[in-house]
């Protein structure tokens, strides 16, 4: 009997030796103009090209039961796979909307996870006052929570589903709370639900709650909107070194901060955020993303030439920025439609009248599509210095990655960079640091 039991081990360690670890997935798209469909998951990523009948089949490595993403064009599922699992997805491109749907095993799963059953939070709710807020958020976690309980999936599943839906529900009270009409309450709920399991990251509404929730943990009380890129960026920095334990979490963090200023600001007084990141990050694929961010940030690093631009301006005459050699060049990128853009204009009036005198040049480069509306806003508003249109060329806004307006920027006589992300006109700092290198003419 002893031998029949021992050989009955063997043969379970050697079943479970054998057990597959992967996941094979069959793709389907129906889409007029196809695009690859992109797997991410804890062991590799990967890229699927279609055929010309919009079907693929990729083979994934699945050690262990995990959530991944799965994207096509714009939409991003997030996807549950178990080793040894296989499915079929359908991406459907549908008049109004592009749907997804999953069969095989884990279907109902996947289904589920991206389904219409499940209830979230609309943005008329976040107009409500505090208490309502809070109360409505948590009605529709419990919600949830009765749905999911009452589809009869394995315990293990359940209970990982419950943090997705959790972080679900609650992903922008960080945004309300940074509002400026919160108090403790929305705080406290915000800090209980930073959870530091390292396997959380792979939620993705996990990583969009806790970048935004230490965002509004470190910013508290502060005036976070007159702050600077680096002041913003440094105090997200240290809160996180201050009050976040899990090494896996804090590099995670860390190095979303850290490559996000590089990727807008570029190197430019990045010498604390790089120490930061040097003396806690290890992961290798961290690194390597900040690194490449790093070494791209440096072509838009002061003293570099700048990228030129050629556009009309308001009398159809092109203008170069190697035209305007000698002078220090004060760019602002903006358009007619930018409620932010068009409060920052008249105190750039006020700064064009002040250096007159000096070897300045005052640039503004709408990003307007409508000619028309720029043309009228330019005339009517009888705005100053050299009024250019960009429209829809953006290869200026992308050499300096320009993610969003207004946006300014300052070159000096040689056509070098002084700022690729200069202060605005409403700042005091402009006024002193345009007197700083402005010559009389």
């Amino acid at each position: 009997m002893k031998r029949v039991v021992f050989n009955l081990l063997i043969l379970f360690a050697l079943c479970a030796c054998q057990a597959r670890q992967d996941v094979t997935v069959n793709v389907v798209v129906k889409d007029a103009k196809m695009e690859p469909v992109e797997f991410y998951l804890l062991e590799a990523d990967t890229v699927l090209q279609m055929d010309e009948a919009g079907q693929g089949v990729v083979t994934l490595p699945v050690k262990e039961a995990q959530y991944g993403t799965v994207k096509y064009k714009w939409y991003t599922a997030q996807v549950y796979f178990e080793p040894g699992k296989d499915f079929t997805v359908t991406w459907d491109m549908m008049p109004s909307e592009l749907t997804v749907r999953f069969e095989g095993k884990n279907a109902d799963k996947n289904n589920f996870i991206n389904g219409k059953e499940l209830d979230s939070p609309r943005m008329g709710d976040f107009a409500l006052q505090e208490g309502e807020l809070l109360e409505k958020l948590e009605q529709y976690l419990n919600d949830n929570l009765t749905i999911l309980n009452n589809k009869g999936f394995a315990k293990d599943f359940v209970e990982k589903e419950k943090y997705r839906l959790t972080y679900n529900v609650y992903g922008m009270l960080w945004q309300y709370a940074l509002g400026g009409s919160s108090t403790d309450a929305s705080y406290d709920k915000i800090a209980s639900l930073l959870a530091e399991d390292e396997w959380l990251l792979q939620l993705t509404s996990y990583t969009n709650y806790i970048t935004g929730a230490v965002e509004a943990l470190a910013l508290r009380g502060q005036d976070w909107e007159n702050m600077s890129a680096e002041d913003l960026t440094m105090m997200k920095l240290n809160y996180v070194t201050a009050h976040i334990t899990n090494p896996k979490i804090k590099e995670y963090l860390i190095g979303v901060y850290a490559i996000s200023y590089i990727g807008t600001e570029g190197v430019n007084r990045a010498a604390d955020i790089k120490k930061i990141f040097d003396d806690n990050v290890t992961d290798p694929v961290i690194r390597a993303a900040f690194e490449k961010v790093y070494e791209e940030g440096q072509v838009l690093a002061q003293g570099m030439p700048s990228p030129e631009f050629e556009y009309p301006d308001i009398n159809g005459k092109m203008v170069k920025l190697s035209d305007l050699r000698g002078n220090l060049v004060y760019i602002d990128i903006w358009a007619t439609w930018c409620g932010p853009c068009q409060e920052e204009l008249p105190h750039l009036q006020r700064l064009e009248k002040q250096f007159e005198p000096t070897k300045v040049a005052f640039v503004s480069i709408s990003i307007d599509k409508d000619k028309a509306a720029w043309e009228k806003a330019v005339k009517e508003g009888n705005m100053g210095g050299i009024q250019l249109r960009a429209g829809a060329d953006s290869a200026f806004t992308d050499a300096y990655r320009v993610e969003g307006i207004p946006r300014f920027i300052l070159i000096d006589a040689e056509g070098n960079i002084l700022e690729a992300n200069m202060t605005r006109p409403s700042e005091q700092k402009t006024l002193m640091y345009l007197s700083m290198y402005a010559e009389p003419k």
